[in-house]
């Protein structure tokens, strides 16, 4: 396995978010739909991919959140390659990134049901804050909060 680091113009990068979009509608149902316009790609992100024999199989993004802050974004593993810590990989190296570009504080949302999802952040040291932007006032989803103390992982 490779892991490439891309932005979001990337083909590859773009199949996968629509494949977390598909799956988000299978869990959730029109539910789903009120995300779709945050969850363009239209926005810069810095993208890692992982490709296995060329073939993109995971993938996790971040974006300028604010001046101190930035969004983890898009994570998601093919099913067949799930529970094999890929996921916290991403994320962790999405981390290293970010604070290699000095930023304080990495943000993440997920669906309060997906308890695979949150298990995950907390492990990699994410807290529940207060939900934003558009997730205010949603019950479906929880915001989490990490901040950077150090490079050493």
């Amino acid at each position: 396995m490779e892991t490439v680091l891309t932005n979001e113009k990337d083909e590859r990068f773009i199949q996968l978010s629509n494949e977390l979009n598909e799956e988000y509608y299978r869990n959730i149902g029109d539910a789903s739909l009120k995300y779709l316009d945050y969850n363009q790609l239209e926005d810069p992100h810095v993208v890692l991919l992982v490709l296995n024999w060329g073939n993109p199989i995971a993938c996790a993004s971040y974006r300028l959140f604010d001046k101190d802050s930035v969004e983890i974004r898009r994570v998601y593993v093919k099913r067949r390659y799930r529970n094999k810590g890929i996921a916290y990989k991403l994320v962790k190296s999405l981390e290293k990134l970010a604070m290699e570009d000095n930023f304080k504080y990495s943000y993440i949302t997920t669906g309060t049901e997906n308890a695979a999802a949150i298990a995950l952040y907390e492990k990699l040291g994410y807290e529940e804050t207060d939900n934003f932007g558009i997730f205010e006032n949603d019950d479906i989803c929880l915001c989490m909060k990490k901040e950077f103390k150090t490079l050493i992982f």
